[in-house]
Order: C-alpha cells, then structure tokens, then sequence
C-alpha cells in the first residue's frame, strides 16, 4: 500500500509526502535579514509576543501542517480499511470452520443413509440367493465352497474357437490335395468337419459333469448321453478318414459311397496321412472335451446359483466399499480444509502483526514530521531573534522562547486521532486473533477427534454389521 514507509539514510519517510524543508523555508523567507530590519526600525518591542514577521513563518509551519495532516487523514483511511479487511478475513475462517464441521457431519451421514437404503433393497434378494445356495448345497450334498468356472468366458470360448480354426487348418492341409476344388476346397472342408468335431466334443464335455451329480438318474442319464456323443464323434472321425482316403483316388466322390465302405469296413484305412488325420482329430477331441467339461463348475447346475448369489453379494461389496472409500475421501478433504484454514489464520495473524509493525512506523514517521515542522518554526524564529539581538546588542535581550509557538495563531496540532484509534482497533484485533487461534487449534482438535469417531462408526466391520442386522430387523418388522 503507498501508505507504508521506507527506509533511507535520515530515517524512516514517506514515499508521497517530504519533511518540512527548513533549508528552502530559510533561504526564501530570510529570518535573519529579516530580524535585522525589524530592530533597526524598532527600538522597543515585547520579547513575549511574536512580532509580524514571526507570525508569517509560523504560517509557513502552519501551511505544511495542514498539508501534513490532510495527508494523514488520507493515509488513516486506507490503514483503517486494511485492518477491517483483515479482521473480517479472519472472522471468515472462524464461520467457515463451523460450515467445515457441519459438511463432514451432513456428509457422513448422506453416505451412511445412501448404503442403508441401497441395502435396504437389496439385502431380501441377497439373502434369499444366498437361502438358495444353501439349499442346493445342501440338497446336493456340496461342502460349502466357491463354484469354480471360468472367470472369462470370451477368453473360453476364445480357446474353442482356436481348437476349431487349428483342426480345419490341418484337414485343409490333408484335405487340399485330394479335393477337385483344390485348397479351397480343404479349407471349405476342413472348417465344416472341425466345426461339428470341436461342437460335438465341447458338448459332450459339458454333459460328462453329469458323472459327479448326486441322483443315479440324472448321472446315467449323462453319461449315456456322453457316450453316444463321443461315439458320434469317433464315426465322425471315421467318416472323415474314409471320405479322404476315397477323395484322393476319386476327386468327385459322394457321400453315399463313403458310407458303405465305412460300414463294412469300418477300421480299413491303409494311408499312413488319414491314420495322422484321425490322431490329430482325436487330439483336438480330447481338448475340447476338457474345454466343455471347464464351462461351468464341475457340479451341474452349482455354477448357476452359485453366480446368481455371487452377483448380489459383489453388489453389496462395491456398495460397501464405496461407502469405505467416499468416507475415507471425505475425511482426507476436511482434515486437509481444517489444515488450511489454521494456515490461513496464521497468513492472516502474520499479515496482521506486519500491519502493526508497518502503522506504528507510520504513527512514528508521521509525529517525526510533525516535530520537524516545529523545528523549523523554532530554528526560523530563532535566526529572525538572533539577527535582531546582533542589531540591538546588549540593550534589548529579544531571546528565543517556546513560547512564542503556542497561544493565538501559534502552531497547529497535529491530527492523528483517527490513526491512534486504527492503531487501537488493530491492537485489540491482534489479542482477539491470538484468542480465536488458541481456540481454533481446540476446535480442530476435537473435529479431528471426532472426525476419527465418524470414521469408525462408518468404516469398521463391526459398525456396518451392526447397520445390517438393524436392517434385517427393520424389514421383519415391515413384513
């Protein structure tokens, strides 16, 4: 602010307003000449009473005076509005730590109120899933653990896929050769016998679960089932090797002629290159057999209701979980608004102390100016007497006294009540900050404090297990 003072070599002064130049005030009015004239002309005077001459210079003082105070005047509202802008910035953080206070406390219990009602529709459907899987437990006679099933089913199906694409390369290998459409050919053929060879041993790896069931009726009916699947599949494998071995003598063979041979003949392949089709074929068999077996859990139908339950409760785990991580977030924030509002509240007792120190150098400068202007009353006085005492030597003592300042049209005062009563302000400002931090440090132990609790309340197992069960109880009080 241009208020403020600045150092220099003669002390303390302002940047916008000089001293009371007694050097310039000398040379323009002369007092000494002057004083001289005034005995030459005057053989008799009154030492106690100032003469024309003294009463001009005593205007001149006068003149800077008023300047000097209108300055001041200036200058002690602008401080004046400095000080009540750091008082209310100061009262501010003391309201906004109460808002602070009352955020976390209406945000916590938002969170809380938010989880209650989200479990509030959920839980009934989470423990009737959870009832479910009890029940097929138990009447599966299954231990209680995880349902085991492929965590992707796009990367399962992924494998199938590759099985089919990795079979109908090689039968389009075996296959391009012999066929009258060439390469083409095998690859039309090869895709066609892989697809229904992966299909088929895909299923019947998914029906072989039926093995470990619990009723002797469902078990044998699975395992028949998976019996005639793979048997399907090895005439499929048969199919293929005689159509190959066929194709490769007669490029236009059809299908009816295949399937005679085969009949009566089933095992009478002869090219080493079919026996190596068939190998591979039964190989590829045997992985998506494995593939089948791992789509769902190894118990049929445990994987079903055990996923049904599961999606419930990972609902409610997220639920909770974000409950955990909104309050953790919402105690960081406050903590961290209360770490800056004590930092902001010491800026402001800092600014504040500075504002002291820059006044009372202001007050000091300000008085300083004031006693140099009397000075250069009483050093023009004194030069306009002592050139009159050189005239009147011995017989008129004409002395200098600090009289002669004061009474009637003598020096005005300076006006520093306005500065002296921002000075008060300020002073009494400082103690009640001093106070307000002392008990902000309070304050936010306790929010801290209490923040911790609120955190408990809401984050430990024991808090939200208590929050179900009052649940639980509310609903059968509902029902």
């Amino acid at each position: 602010m241009a208020w403020r003072t600045k150092k220099t070599k003669q002390g303390f002064v302002f940047e916008e307003f000089g001293w009371y130049d007694i050097e310039k005030a000398n040379k323009k009015l002369k007092p000494r000449l002057e004083g001289g004239k005034f005995a030459s002309n005057n053989q008799t005077v009154n030492e106690d009473k100032r003469t024309d001459d003294e009463n001009t210079y005593i205007a001149d003082v006068n003149q800077y005076i008023k300047r000097l105070n209108e300055y001041g005047s200036k200058k002690a509202i602008e401080i004046k509005k400095e000080v009540y802008t750091l008082v209310e910035k100061v009262e501010l953080e003391n309201i906004n730590f109460s808002k602070l206070y009352r955020f976390f406390k209406e945000k916590s219990s938002s969170i809380n109120d938010a989880f209650i009602h989200e479990e509030e529709s959920n839980q009934e459907r989470r423990l009737d899933l959870k009832n479910e899987l009890n029940t097929f437990r138990l009447a599966n006679k299954l231990s209680k653990r995880e349902a085991y099933y492929p965590k992707s089913y796009i990367l399962h199906f992924a494998w199938i896929f590759v099985f089919i694409f990795i079979e109908a390369l090689i039968n389009a290998y075996f296959f391009g050769e012999a066929s009258s459409l060439g390469l083409l050919g095998g690859v039309l053929i090869g895709f066609v016998t892989s697809f229904f060879n992966v299909t088929l041993s895909t299923i019947a790896g998914y029906v072989l679960r039926y093995k470990n069931h619990v009723s002797w009726f469902k078990k044998i009916l699975g395992l028949l089932t998976f019996t005639i699947l793979l048997a399907a599949i090895f005439v499929l494998h048969l199919f293929i090797a005689h159509y190959r071995e066929i194709l490769s003598t007669n490029p236009h063979v059809e299908i009816s002629s295949v399937l005679e041979p085969m009949l009566k003949q089933p095992f009478a392949l002869n090219d080493m290159d079919t026996l190596i089709l068939v190998a591979l074929g039964l190989l590829i068999t045997l992985f998506s057999i494995l593939k089948g077996m791992n789509l769902d859990d190894r118990y049929p139908g445990y994987g079903a209701v055990y996923r049904r339950w599961r999606e419930k409760e990972d609902q409610f785990l997220s639920s909770k979980k974000q409950a955990r991580n909104l309050m953790r977030e919402l105690y960081s924030v406050s903590l961290r608004k209360s770490d800056e509002m004590v930092a902001t509240l010491s800026a402001s007792k800092k600014s504040l102390d500075h504002l002291h120190s820059d006044m009372s150098a202001f007050i000091n400068t300000y008085t300083g100016y004031h006693l140099r202007a009397i000075e250069g009353a009483r050093t023009l006085i004194s030069a306009y007497r002592n050139g009159a005492r050189f005239v009147y030597g011995d017989r008129v003592s004409f002395e200098y006294s600090d009289r002669l300042l004061v009474g009637e049209g003598g020096l005005s005062k300076l006006n520093n009540k306005t500065l002296l009563e921002s000075q008060t302000l300020l002073e009494d400002t400082l103690e009640k900050v001093d106070g307000h931090m002392n008990e902000f440090f309070e304050n936010q132990r306790l929010f801290e404090n209490e923040l911790d609790e609120l955190k408990d309340k809401y984050l430990s197992h024991e808090s939200i297990e208590k929050i179900l069960y009052q649940v639980k109880k509310n609903r059968e009080l509902e029902l």
